[in-house]
């Protein structure tokens, strides 16, 4: 989490097959503050709500498309914080 940066996003996210626009960033940096604020990762269901919150109009088959492979998994990659383990 500390030594994570935007370098280091795109650098995963590129491994990942995963090329970065605006509402990528929107979720890693919206996952990011959950983290920081919470100190755990969020399911999906929590995420959503959370993302509601922060005026993120986002469905769970966005995050999907937007990371096909699994959301959860690949966006806490990216995003620098620990994978969800209740997660597929």
């Amino acid at each position: 989490m500390n030594n994570w940066n935007i370098q280091s996003a795109k650098y995963i996210a590129k491994k990942l097959n995963i090329t970065l626009n605006k509402k990528h960033w929107k979720i890693i940096f919206c996952m990011r503050n959950f983290y920081k604020k919470y100190n755990f990762t969020p399911s999906t269901r929590i995420f959503l709500k959370y993302m509601k919150k922060q005026n993120i109009s986002l469905t769970s088959q966005d995050l999907f498309i937007l990371f096909p492979n699994g959301f959860m998994k690949y966006a806490s990659q990216i995003s620098g914080i620990p994978r969800n383990n209740n997660c597929f």
